[in-house]
């Protein structure tokens, strides 16, 4: 469809729309009137006072993750909501860049900061006040000039940031609009106290930079860029004013410094201005940025910063936080568990960044200046922020999303898709598959309108099509995934790529576009070629359709960020298929039980994973399964275990607001469970009382509790469900939630027809998995051979679970494992759960055995014979007999020559 164009608007909507005036401060209006503005509402206390902008900025708790993912890679520095200035200090050991709490040296205070990426980023345009004479030069070796400083003078509020500088006395205070920076600097009594500029150094390298001094005033640029090893670069421009003349200034190029130098350009180039504090210790200093023009940053900072104003400019920048945040609005709980929400709703807020300027001019991803009725937002992580940040932004913020969404679509009519992971104006082509697609369709499935549908459609099919952006392709392995129907050596990306055809499906069918709808769902459900039976995992597959053997569920090779553990249930819109290929919701269950084992295990081990983006989903599992009690135990731990209050409280990087995301989600009692569609799975909120402020009608949701996990009952509008989902159509317009929690769990949401929908058009599904019943061998006695370890007895091997290494091994050969089942009962099947589905190498899975059944344990008769078997579960249907005992035999314990028998569980039907 065509839009009309739109009216010029600023973030002023957005601030002083999102819900109500809060406390006594005015939030500032826009000049254009804003359709979801909401008036007359009551005043709310101030929220900003809960937020820790320290949280995530060390490391987390995980043995082995990511690289460069070790913390939540946050920043502490000011910012306002998406606001094109991140006005922060840099530290030296920072992981990958940025700010670590750990260390107590600051290099310097720059401007351009990623919420949690996993690769260095930004640190462009270095700042940092100094007394005293220049020795060297800043150019050849600028932390030379660090100062160290002491951790009680350091403080952080959403929109500013203090801290003293040891090693020069010298008192910094930061704040920001959207496109400026705002220093107040108080410095001892001297008459060298000077400001260094640094336009060559950031966190990716020293390149080319510019600087002309007039007076008070600077102006140049900086060359950015480099994200991730990456070679492409953007120009930045900035305008820096001083509240007073200074009494010198200079430059310095490399090893040389020239006082008095008025301008410089080149590599390792910066200035500096020098001041007389002896009478007035306070110098102040606002700066713009602009990605058009240095005469844009200039009227950029005169149309946001214009004076020196900056407890003004401070208390702006808390009401601009606060009157976001209050979108959301919580009560009841208790003030960790505040803290914990609305810190992450303000990191969910920070990405991504307005990039236009004050007049609507933007560069585009075709390097030419366009100007947009809007704000025009950039910096994407795309496959980190399409599983659970998307849905929140549209769910909380539409009128963001909107920009955002048409953001995306320009970029992809200026560069030629929509973006994956991109910095700027460049398309970097980080991490695996083609998640723009996802996150447009996602956004549209929660509500999101006002953009190009036909421009983004036509974009999603040039995209699984193999098209370009800025001269590659996003879906670089699209032929081979089209003619083998997977992508061979690698089951992620084509998880990957399978999940972006489903978002695109998705979307077209919304818009009555059949044949997209149809090829699209198809390409979806090739998630099956990746899916080994017999491993039960998702497995890598060699280009002749063969399986590499054996598969350690833990080992990270040939999977991104990952292992087999964690991917086999990323298939987020038919996990009732997965749940059936895996032999039913009672496997599935214990499966999930086991991967809840550790909760953030990192990338070699076969357990959850909560620091990195594939494994967000998985809790939601439960309810699939049938068992919604599991989903609410799981996210309440990780809630407690993996995020808290400290420095190190992220359990990964928060890679724009995605972690940070998941957790006001799981908060909120609902999770947004399938990317491209519009369900929302639900385990229960934490907080007593949630108001979501929405254009088209508030989300009240009550009963939620920290202590009593479980959900009980529900009520939607007054009228119970057992569902244990909702659509967006079931609040888009306003709704209220009424929970009754527990301490335990009920039978809320465990029927056949109470799951999520899975989406099965495309493909036939696998078979359904046969109800068996109830367990005859669960937890009865048993008898049989030794132990290989007093931890490994052969009662684990009837116990209902894989969790905790729960198995009964032995070096007996034959092994043997007899169970009683109390009196003679009718039996017609056995499962047996070999070493695989417990994480370990489907080597070990039972190679030959026997299963008899007798009346008296005296006599038997032969009932399954298998030779030959690498399987983690096997089923063995038989006709019904009556038996009191059942015997497993082991001749054959591995498939790889390892003498010890290990069976997970021994399951009588």
């Amino acid at each position: 469809m065509s839009l009309a164009p739109v009216p010029p608007r600023s973030l002023a909507g957005f601030l002083a729309g999102s819900v109500m005036l809060v406390g006594a401060v005015a939030v500032p209006t826009a000049a254009a009137a804003q359709p979801n503005v909401r008036i007359g509402r009551p005043a709310m206390a101030s929220v900003t006072p809960y937020i820790n902008p320290f949280i995530g900025t060390d490391d987390s708790n995980s043995p082995d993750p990511v690289g460069g993912g070790a913390g939540g890679s946050t920043y502490p520095g000011a910012v306002v909501p998406f606001g094109m200035v991140q006005f922060s200090p840099d530290t030296p050991t920072a992981s990958p860049s940025g700010y670590r709490d750990r260390d107590r040296t600051i290099e310097e205070f720059s401007l351009t900061h990623f919420d949690g990426a996993g690769c260095p980023n930004n640190e462009d345009l270095g700042i940092l006040p100094v007394t005293g004479d220049l020795g060297g030069s800043p150019g050849a070796n600028w932390t030379s000039y660090a100062s160290g400083y002491t951790k009680a003078n350091e403080a952080a509020s959403p929109g500013y940031y203090r801290n003293r500088l040891d090693r020069y006395a010298t008192t910094v205070e930061l704040t920001a609009t959207t496109r400026t920076g705002m220093a107040k600097l108080t410095y001892p009594n001297t008459t060298s106290a000077r400001v260094l500029v640094n336009t060559s150094r950031s966190a990716t390298g020293n390149r080319r930079g510019d600087l002309t001094i007039n007076g008070s005033q600077l102006t140049g640029s900086v060359t950015a860029g480099g994200f991730c090893g990456s070679s492409k670069t953007y120009k930045i421009y900035f305008a820096i004013r001083f509240d007073r003349a200074p009494t010198g200034s200079g430059t310095w190029q490399g090893g040389a410094v020239s006082p008095g130098s008025a301008s410089v350009s080149g590599v390792d180039t910066g200035g500096y201005v020098t001041f007389d504090t002896s009478t007035n210790p306070t110098v102040t200093m606002t700066v713009a940025l602009s990605y058009v023009s240095a005469a844009n940053a200039t009227a950029n900072l005169a149309a946001e910063n214009p004076g020196f104003d900056f407890t003004g400019v401070r208390a702006g920048a808390d009401a601009a936080w606060n009157a976001a945040l209050s979108r959301v609005q919580v009560s009841g709980g208790d003030p960790a568990d505040l803290q914990k929400f609305y810190t992450a709703l303000y990191h969910v807020m920070q990405s991504p960044n307005v990039a236009s300027d004050i007049n609507g001019q933007y560069m585009g991803f075709d390097n030419a200046v366009h100007t947009a009725g809007h704000p025009v937002y950039q910096n994407y992580s795309g496959w980190d922020i399409y599983r659970s940040w998307a849905a929140l932004m549209a769910f909380v913020a539409p009128d963001v999303m909107t920009d955002v969404v048409r953001s995306m679509v320009l970029d992809g009519q200026q560069g030629g898709l929509l973006p994956k992971w991109s910095q700027a104006t460049n398309e970097d082509f980080i991490m695996t598959g083609d998640p723009g697609p996802i996150i447009v369709a996602s956004a549209y499935a929660f509500g999101v309108r006002g953009f190009d549908t036909a421009a983004a459609l036509a974009l999603m099919r040039k995209s699984a099509a193999g098209g370009t952006t800025q001269g590659k392709a996003i879906r670089g392995r699209e032929s081979g995934y089209e003619s083998k129907h997977f992508i061979a050596e690698d089951p992620s990306d084509s998880l990957e790529y399978s999940a972006s055809d489903f978002a695109i499906a998705q979307f077209a069918h919304a818009l009555g576009d059949t044949g997209t709808y149809q090829a699209a769902m198809a390409r979806a459900q090739w998630w099956r070629n990746v899916f080994n039976p017999e491993s039960g995992y998702i497995h890598p597959r060699h280009a002749d359709g063969t399986w590499p053997w054996p598969l350690d569920p833990a080992s990270p090779s040939g999977y991104t960020e990952g292992n087999a553990s964690q991917y086999t249930w990323m298939v987020p819109y038919n996990l009732g298929g997965l749940i059936d290929a895996m032999g039913g919701a009672p496997t599935a269950i214990q499966r999930l039980d086991h991967h809840f084992t550790q909760l953030n295990g990192g990338l070699s081990r076969p357990y959850f994973y909560i620091g990195n983006e594939p494994e967000h989903g998985v809790p939601w599992v439960y309810n699939f399964a049938g068992d919604p009690a599991g989903t609410s135990a799981a996210v309440r731990r990780v809630m407690t275990e993996s995020f808290t209050t400290g420095a190190g409280g992220l359990p990964g990087n928060d890679d724009l607001g995605a972690t940070s995301a998941w957790y006001v989600w799981a908060a909120l009692g609902m999770y947004p469970a399938t990317p491209g569609a519009d369900t929302l799975a639900l385990h229960g909120p934490q907080f007593p009382e949630i108001v979501i402020r929405r254009p088209g009608g508030d989300v009240r949701i009550t009963g939620g509790s920290a202590t009593a996990p479980y959900v009980r009952g529900l009520s939607v509008n007054g009228v119970p469900t057992s569902h244990n989902y909702l659509r967006y159509g079931d609040v888009a317009n306003g709704v209220t939630l009424a929970y009754t929690m527990g301490g335990t769990p009920g039978d809320w949401g465990t029927g056949d027809g109470d799951v999520p929908p899975s989406f099965t058009d495309g493909a036939v599904q696998p078979p359904a998995a046969p109800r068996l019943g109830p367990d005859l061998a669960l937890n009865r006695p048993v008898t049989g051979s030794a132990t290989c370890a007093a931890t490994e007895t052969l009662g684990r091997a009837v116990d209902g679970s894989l969790a905790g290494n729960s198995k009964w091994c032995s070096h007996a050969s034959p092994g043997v494992l007899q169970v009683d089942l109390g009196s003679a009962r009718n039996v017609s099947s056995f499962v047996v759960k070999h070493a695989g589905l417990g994480g370990e190498t489907t080597g070990w899975n039972t190679g030959a055995f026997t299963i008899e059944t007798s009346l008296d344990g005296t006599t038997w008769q032969p009932a399954v014979s298998v030779t030959g078997s690498r399987a983690s579960r096997t089923f063995h249907p038989v006709a019904a007999r009556s038996a009191r005992y059942v015997r497993l035999t082991v001749t054959t314990p591995t498939n790889n020559g390892d003498d010890a028998t290990r069976i997970y569980e021994f399951e009588v039907y």
